[in-house]
């Protein structure tokens, strides 16, 4: 069906707003008929008292409000609200006319759109995903492009700024996306390529209140790769690089290749660790942000498939509740190139996330999983 919308600026003087929006409603009258829905958008400079002064419309026609929402961007207003004229005390023209005049009397702009049930019925097929980045506006301008190229309709953005993080909230609706899998894996890339964290729920897991958080360690909470030190100092850098470039190629697992590694740092003394451990920097804004989550309640955990010496004291240097890691071997103060018990791998995280969220009663919809993997 034909949507019908008309804009009306805000320097019409009355009689010819009025004019002009008798002509174009004679136009289109034929094909309104059943459209009993009104979209209406107000916007312009803000002040006290807009709000107001068009929901007392609203209330005098007895029009009933089905959605609104209003945004304010640097003193600029925009007021959305959606109408249902059906059992409207008078006719459409009516409130129309009456919306139209009080943009005028505010020097303000006025759009407003007609929708049939059936139009309404149809914008209500939604499938909602938030997704958050911490990138300014090369990821903005990225991430926008691939939504767009996957069919993906922005519904709101929003931002904030804490000292120096900034994040990026969309509200997006991929109904019409023929692979959500594939606008998943493109995301993740793409933040991979920029550097930048990103999240992708859907809105009703987003919705519930988060009470657990769980961080992978290097490169996450900690602005290293933890073992790339430990090597330094031991004098294996390159071996440890080379392990770890064949792993990443896929040529054995992780495991395999922890193994690997913490047996060419066999003889790494304490003290070095020690050393190591005081020298870790946090990365950017993480003491903010665990200072934030704590004040709110959250429980916060570490699991790493870095080593205990290291997450414990990240523990309770920043007070978290929980932290998993591989355990290091240590006798007579020097690491023996071993790891005792099972290897904190992805399978193994995922089971104490799980289990830690069972231990307190949590659902996994209340759980969030931070890293860079």
């Amino acid at each position: 069906m034909t949507h019908c919308l008309h804009s009306f600026m805000i320097r019409f003087h009355s009689s010819d707003l009025f004019d002009s929006f008798s002509k174009e409603r004679r136009e289109i009258n034929t094909v309104v008929k059943n459209q009993n829905f009104l979209m209406v958008i107000v916007s312009g400079k803000d002040r006290p008292g807009i709000t107001a002064r068009f929901t007392r419309i609203l209330m005098n026609h007895k029009v009933e409000v089905v959605d609104i929402e209003q945004a304010w961007l640097q003193n600029l207003l925009g007021l959305y609200l959606v109408l249902d004229l059906s059992k409207a005390s008078e006719s459409q023209d009516s409130v129309i006319k009456d919306l139209l005049f009080e943009a005028s009397r505010l020097n303000l702009t006025l759009n407003f759109r007609l929708y049939s049930p059936e139009d309404m019925e149809a914008m209500n097929q939604r499938n909602l995903y938030v997704l958050t980045h911490f990138g300014g506006t090369p990821a903005l301008a990225e991430f926008s492009a691939i939504l767009a190229e996957e069919n993906v309709n922005i519904e709101t953005i929003s931002s904030a700024t804490h000292h120096e993080s900034h994040s990026v909230e969309m509200t997006i609706n991929v109904h019409g996306v023929s692979s959500i899998d594939r606008l998943k894996q493109r995301l993740m890339v793409k933040s991979r390529e920029l550097g930048i964290g990103l999240g992708l729920q859907k809105m009703e897991a987003y919705r519930k209140n988060k009470r657990l958080i769980f961080f992978d360690m290097d490169s996450t909470l900690v602005d290293m790769e933890v073992i790339d030190e430990m090597a330094r100092c031991a004098g294996v850098h390159r071996e440890v690089a080379r392990i770890t470039e064949k792993a990443m190629r896929g040529e054995f697992d992780f495991e395999t290749s922890l193994i690997q590694r913490v047996a060419l740092l066999k003889g790494l003394s304490e003290v070095d660790l020690m050393r190591i451990r005081e020298s870790i920097p946090l990365s950017p804004g993480v003491q903010d942000l665990v200072t934030t989550l704590k004040y709110l309640g959250y429980k916060l955990g570490i699991v790493t498939g870095g080593f205990d010496f290291f997450a414990d004291h990240m523990k309770n240097k920043l007070g978290f509740d929980f932290a998993y890691a591989n355990r290091l071997e240590l006798k007579e103060g020097k690491l023996t190139g071993k790891v005792v018990g099972e290897v904190v791998d992805a399978a193994r995280k995922a089971r104490f996330v799980n289990q830690t969220a069972c231990d307190h009663a949590i659902l996994l919809d209340q759980t969030v999983c931070v890293g860079d993997g």
